[in-house]
């Protein structure tokens, strides 16, 4: 365990993504500092030893398979955090793709659909399933994972680029529309960094 940074005994987080590189580190912190967190990724068996380990730390952890692409499987996960804990403090959307490297011109319609699926729709249904359980709390946090991309597109990451612009968008939206009801919507943009897509 590391240093105490702040208290978040009794809240229940969600972190998308997590199953390895920044959403790991996010989930393993946010255990750190008290909260339970909801390990969750598209398959369980990446996301499982994650939450493992962090109950093995003394953290309160559970491992929830979801791709954030999928629709069924954003409804089924909400499904279950309201059945099991009732509330969500803080979600966390980190789950994303970037199956294309190359020009923005041969930039072919799988590569776009699943991007947009993944980066844009995803985010957006999994922010408005967790809001909908903050507006009843009347708090909550949500955090979306964009990049510098969103402002400098990166090289030969066209179609990734202009998801994370729209992801910055989004939480702009979703600040405006949901700060009255006391949720917080904010965005992290994390230059490069050496990590795999969970």
């Amino acid at each position: 365990m590391t240093t105490q940074l702040f208290d978040l005994s009794g809240r229940i987080a969600l972190v998308s993504g997590a199953s390895r590189g920044i959403g790991e580190a996010i989930a393993r912190l946010l255990a750190e500092q008290g909260a339970h967190v909801i390990v969750s990724s598209r398959k369980l068996e990446g996301c499982q030893p994650v939450a493992d380990s962090i109950c093995a730390a003394g953290g309160s952890a559970e491992a929830h398979a979801c791709n954030v692409g999928s629709m069924d499987d954003i409804q089924a996960l909400f499904a279950h955090i309201r059945t099991a804990h009732g509330r969500l403090d803080i979600c966390i959307n980190n789950g994303a793709t970037n199956p294309y490297f190359g020009h923005v011109l041969d930039t072919d319609l799988g590569a776009f659909q699943k991007t947009v699926d993944v980066n844009i729709r995803g985010y957006f249904f999994m922010s408005i399933e967790a809001g909908k359980l903050m507006r009843e709390q009347g708090k909550g946090a949500i955090v979306n994972t964009a990049s510098v991309n969103a402002l400098q597109p990166g090289p030969m990451q066209g179609i990734y680029s202009i998801t994370k612009a729209a992801v910055v968008n989004m939480t702009q939206v979703f600040a405006k529309e949901c700060g009255p009801l006391g949720i917080r919507c904010n965005a992290l943009l994390p230059g490069l960094t050496k990590t795999k897509f969970a």
